[in-house]
């Protein structure tokens, strides 16, 4: 018997979604409000009686519903990398410069494109079905914010492409929306959202969809990541080709002709910049010809054929009322100033930092001067200049305490360090910033664990070091005394807490909070190490020896590793039941094989397939990219036009693997 429901269902959505893309993608609709309204209607209730028939992509999930207890982590298949930046037309002259010589030629074709100031995010489509869409975080570790990104009506749920396609965008909130937000929020008492980037970032990570839905945001889709396997040769291309599947993309996107070209295109966006609907803090440069970014490749963090140029950031004047120093985990001494609140490219600061003695020395910042306020890169509130005509002539040159404010230690500081010191392991400030730090998505990333909370559990003796947090389910009484925290709080706590044990390896080495080791440096010591012990056995030649290590990281950690304080709390953290093996090795499962271990260099450009493909195929195999030919190097593959990398190979003796022999190789062993 046919299933009239299921009939309906499917129906319903077909309509509703192309009611949904007329109307929000094309700005046209071909049915009134009311009926929309009246089949929206129709298709909740056939999905309250039938649940079996409701699906995660249905019209419904865009009014949000789904509340999620926490944000799954995804590790992007293709690291999400941001851009190099620029600031002027000379910076702009040298991006230009360094193209034409890479690429021989005298111009080059490039998009311009606005650079919009929301949150980064990644959709991923399987058979034209959205499947996830992730945000960016550091680049190579996001979180699934599926159910909050669907309530963006713009986003397509299917497709007509059935192959794997990665599209890459900005959420935003337009700023009549925002306007119209905090005017709600005004009459309700509620604290104003600061600015339209922020507003969407703390949108798509409530929790609560409907939430997100409420807050009505949009997005742009600015980059078709496997375009060139898809069998495009220009981005202008895989854009056009995205907005014939339903992507909204930019419309101020423009094909232009060398430095000419951009320099006209920067002008007429430098004017109007102001009358779009939407935040921009710069724009954007990409050299068009797909096959062009793999002769160009890539520096340690950002593509070689991208760049984007950073509008001059906003400036304001107010009054800097006192200077207090801030001490963080690793000792360093942060000067900063406390201003008469004043708004800054759309925020209100009340506090910006004066970077270091040297800093307020070259500038004479005094208290009580009026000084000009910007935010650097348009992000952090920094100190410009002072406004000396208006300073009152009774004022005084500020004197850089020699002590530090929270435990009376002498401040050290070297000469070949610009930043003061309070190298007392046990001062109060750097053991809170410690434990907030250890916390933090920077390191732990323990859920429901914010700064605040940590400080109070530090305040009332609970959490003195690293491993109280996993004995606080033992204080449950006292923790339930706290504000807000009642029982079903601790609870959650507890349980997050007890989560992070099983983190792998990479996320507690960056925990740690050692000097110099964040969550890259973490992750490198993470896959070569594979365990916590092998790591705090390493000498410290074999740490100088690791790519992007270097001698000095390599002392700090090491004599990290040398203190009997660390090991001991190390040790204690291990009988604690927390995870010491690194579960995200790349090729940690391989078999045994040619590249197993072995460490290579790819240089020069390959005729079978791109190097980012080939390199995933040897990593598969359990080899160990690098970028830079050293002693540790195993082999180094070459293709046409090798560069330095192939002499230093040859002057260090390196094994030299042409591409017919890789091919070969690679069959050898994928196949075993």
């Amino acid at each position: 018997m046919e299933d009239l429901d299921k009939k309906k269902v499917e129906e319903l959505t077909k309509l509703l979604n192309r009611y949904n893309y007329e109307y929000y993608v094309l700005n046209q609709s071909s049915v009134s409000d009311q009926e929309f309204d009246r089949l929206m209607e129709e298709l909740q209730r056939i999905e309250e009686r039938r649940p079996d028939l409701r699906s995660k992509l249905s019209p419904t999930s865009r009014v949000g519903g789904m509340v999620a207890t926490g944000f799954n982590k995804v590790e992007h298949k293709t690291m999400m990398i941001s851009l190099g930046d620029v600031f002027n037309k000379e910076e702009l002259a040298h991006f230009d410069e360094a193209c034409r010589k890479g690429l021989k030629i005298d111009e080059i074709p490039y998009m311009g494109e606005v650079k919009i100031d929301g949150l980064a995010m990644s959709l991923i489509y399987e058979n034209g079905d959205l499947i996830m869409a992730a945000t960016r975080g550091d680049g190579t570790v996001g979180e699934d914010v599926t159910a909050n990104v669907l309530t963006i009506p713009t986003v397509p749920t299917h497709i007509k492409d059935k192959r794997h396609i990665e599209v890459r965008g900005e959420v935003y909130m337009s700023k009549k929306t925002l306007a119209k937000l905090n005017e709600q929020r005004a009459e309700k008492g509620e604290p104003l959202l600061a600015n339209a980037r922020n507003a969407a970032a703390g949108s798509i990570r409530q929790l609560d969809s409907r939430i997100a839905a409420s807050r009505h945001l949009d997005a742009y889709w600015y980059y078709f990541q496997n375009a060139e396997e898809c069998g495009f040769k220009n981005h202008s291309d895989s854009l056009d080709y995205l907005t014939e599947l339903g992507f909204v993309t930019n419309p101020e996107r423009k094909r232009i002709i060398g430095l000419k070209g951009i320099y006209e295109y920067m002008e007429e966006y430098t004017n109007k910049r102001a009358s779009l609907d939407y935040d921009i803090d710069g724009l954007v440069f990409k050299v068009d010809p797909l096959y062009m970014h793999d002769i160009l490749g890539y520096t340690m963090k950002t593509p070689k054929w991208a760049i984007a140029y950073k509008f001059p950031p906003e400036e304001a004047i107010t009054r800097l009322k006192n200077i207090v120093l801030t001490v963080g985990r690793t000792g360093r001494v942060t000067p900063n100033a406390i201003l008469e609140p004043v708004r800054v490219a759309g925020s209100l600061i009340g506090r910006a930092t004066l970077n270091n003695q040297d800093f307020i020395s070259n500038l004479d910042i005094r208290i009580g001067d009026y000084v000009a306020l910007h935010k650097a890169g348009d992000v952090i509130p920094e100190v410009a200049r002072v406004i000396k005509e208006r300073r009152d002539p009774s004022s005084i040159p500020y004197i850089f305490p020699d002590k530090c404010p929270y435990c009376g230690t002498t401040l050290i500081k070297s000469e070949s360090d610009i930043q003061h010191r309070c190298p007392n392991e046990h001062c109060p400030s750097r053991k809170i910033n410690k434990l907030i730090w250890f916390a933090s998505d920077g390191g732990m990333d323990i859920d429901g664990l914010g700064e605040k909370l940590v400080e109070d559990f530090f305040n009332e003796g609970l959490v003195k070091d690293i491993p109280d947090f996993y004995t606080l389910k033992d204080h449950k009484e006292e923790i339930m005394l706290m504000d807000g925290m009642g029982e079903k709080s601790c609870n959650s706590l507890f349980s997050a807490i007890e989560k992070s044990k099983s983190n792998s390896l990479e996320m507690l080495i960056a925990g740690l909070g050692i000097n110099l080791v964040g969550k890259k440096t973490a992750r490198v010591l993470a896959r070569h190490y594979l365990t916590m012990e092998n790591l705090m056995n390493s000498s410290k030649e074999e740490l100088a020896s690791l790519d992007d290590i270097g001698e000095k990281t390599a002392t700090i950690i090491y004599e990290y590793f040398s203190d009997i304080r660390n090991i001991s709390m190390i040790t204690t953290l291990k009988e604690l039941g927390l995870n010491f093996n690194c579960l995200t090795a790349i090729g940690s499962d391989a078999k045994d094989n040619f590249f197993k271990g072995k460490r290579f260099v790819l240089t020069g450009t390959l005729q079978t397939s791109g190097r980012k493909e080939m390199t995933e195929r040897i990593e598969s195999l359990g080899g160990k990219s690098s970028s830079s030919v050293s002693k540790m190097t195993d082999f180094v593959i070459v293709g046409s036009e090798p560069g330095s990398k192939l002499t230093k190979a040859q002057e260090l003796g390196v094994r030299i693997i042409q591409e017919d022999e890789l091919l070969e190789l690679l069959k050898e062993n994928e196949g075993e």
